[in-house]
């Protein structure tokens, strides 16, 4: 068996690689090698924004290149993408034509992996997302990584709406942006509708690991639409700005599917001047929504939610109407409570005079949990209320002391002092440790 020497200049240079760079160059070399490997699908194809190439085999020429490698591929594979731009792709349609991969993709622990080797970018277009996913031929676990993804007409990435029983699984999204190409300033250039909108996901994820992820410039609304969750989700280290809707909006209306269940986190986010959709007048709902139905945990930890600090978009709101709408709210949208609801160490903050609504409204939750050191610094609306007028109260309440708020405070339509809200314990408190349950 052939062995690297420890002074191979080869094996030096590897130590200074990123660890995912160097996984690659191993395989390669051992497909180019002409060592066998056991039966099974390719360790590794080459894509440029014209060619697939599998190992021992010359490139073959295509514009769909991505669709063809998830074709070809299968669990454990891994696609590297050479800088260059890419035609948009389909996955699931069970369609036999160029833009759409027929894969099963991978299995859990094995996923197919699509990587960017530079500079890659994923273009929608007028009659088309950037990467759709569908399950009229079951398909799951594939991670991509580094891309950078521009909408199409609709969407970044579109998960189509599940039948009963099927569901989107697995699929990640690591380092990679969405870019929406639109300037709200001048409301000028592409009118994509959403990053990601998604019905029926489990097992999702959205971060940065090696930087923050990125989705930004998005025309009309939100950057991330999940609705009836399977399974759990997970929206990690990503930088937001200007969006014509929300940052995150998690529905699970009855007419659309079961309810969601699953354990949701939106963890160290920075959204920067949500919900400023000229469609809407300038006022789509909060950046942060939990809209009812969701039975699982959701948990909104070390986020950083403002508005209204950069003045060259302070013109964007309707005659005698601040600048802004609100950062954060739970309600039950017309339907059933939402099951545990944690907030966690954030930052919350709209700019002196912005908000038309409170910066954070919590209600139909059947637990909510305040923790850490949340900050609400309201701008001109009340800065945190319960129990909004019109929705169903929240059943148990627990508040952190070190809970910080600048601004009006409200429980249903009543002011109340910091002190006061200390107290508030929801509708339906737990009875005390020790009392009795009868």
């Amino acid at each position: 068996m052939a062995r690297w020497r420890d002074d191979d200049p080869l094996l030096a240079h590897s130590k200074a690689l990123d660890p995912a760079m160097l996984n690659t160059l191993l395989l390669f070399a051992l497909v180019s090698s002409g060592v066998s490997t056991p039966a099974g699908p390719p360790a590794l194809i080459l894509c440029t924004p014209e060619s697939v190439a599998l190992p021992g085999a010359a490139p073959q020429a295509t514009r769909q290149s991505i669709a063809a490698a998830l074709s070809k591929a299968g669990p454990g594979t891994v696609i590297e993408l050479a800088a260059g731009v890419y035609e948009p792709f389909s996955i699931g349609f069970g369609k036999p034509v160029s833009w759409n991969a027929q894969t099963s993709g991978g299995l859990p622990g094995q996923p197919i992996v699509v990587r960017a080797n530079g500079e890659v970018r994923i273009a929608g277009n007028k009659t088309s997302d950037a990467i759709a996913i569908q399950q009229a031929q079951r398909c799951g676990h594939i991670t991509f990584e580094g891309l950078t993804i521009e909408p199409g007409y609709r969407a970044g990435v579109m998960f189509y709406r599940c039948n009963p029983g099927q569901m989107h699984e697995g699929f990640r999204f690591i380092d990679c942006k969405i870019l929406g190409g639109y300037d709200h300033r001048t409301e000028s250039g592409h009118a994509t509708k959403w990053g990601v909108w998604g019905h029926s996901l489990k097992d999702f994820e959205f971060r940065g690991l090696r930087a923050p992820a990125v989705v930004r410039d998005i025309r009309n609304e939100h950057a991330f639409y999940l609705q009836n969750s399977r399974g759990d989700i997970t929206i990690e280290n990503v930088n937001a700005a200007r969006l014509g809707r929300t940052f995150v909006q998690l529905t699970a209306r009855a007419s659309d599917g079961p309810a969601g269940v699953g354990t949701i986190r939106v963890e160290r986010c920075v959204v920067e001047d949500a919900c400023i959709a000229s469609g809407d007048n300038y006022k789509g709902g909060s950046a942060l929504t939990l809209a009812g139905n969701h039975t699982g945990a959701v948990i909104f930890k070390n986020n950083r939610v403002r508005s209204g600090f950069a003045k060259e978009l302070a013109h964007l709101t309707r005659a005698g109407a601040p600048f802004g709408t609100g950062a954060f709210v739970a309600w039950d949208a017309g339907g059933e409570r939402n099951g545990l609801l944690v907030l966690e160490n954030n930052h919350f903050e709209f700019a002196p005079g912005c908000g038309d609504r409170p910066l954070a409204q919590i209600s139909s939750c059947r637990e909510v949990r305040l923790l850490g050191n949340n900050r609400f610094i309201g701008g001109k609306a009340p800065a945190l209320v319960f129990d909004v007028a019109g929705q169903k109260p929240n059943l148990a309440v627990s508040i952190a002391p070190t809970t910080v708020v600048q601004g009006e405070i409200r429980i249903g339509a009543k002011t109340v002092t910091r002190e006061q809200l200390s107290s508030y314990r929801g509708s339906s408190p737990p009875p005390a440790e020790g009392a009795s349950d009868k």
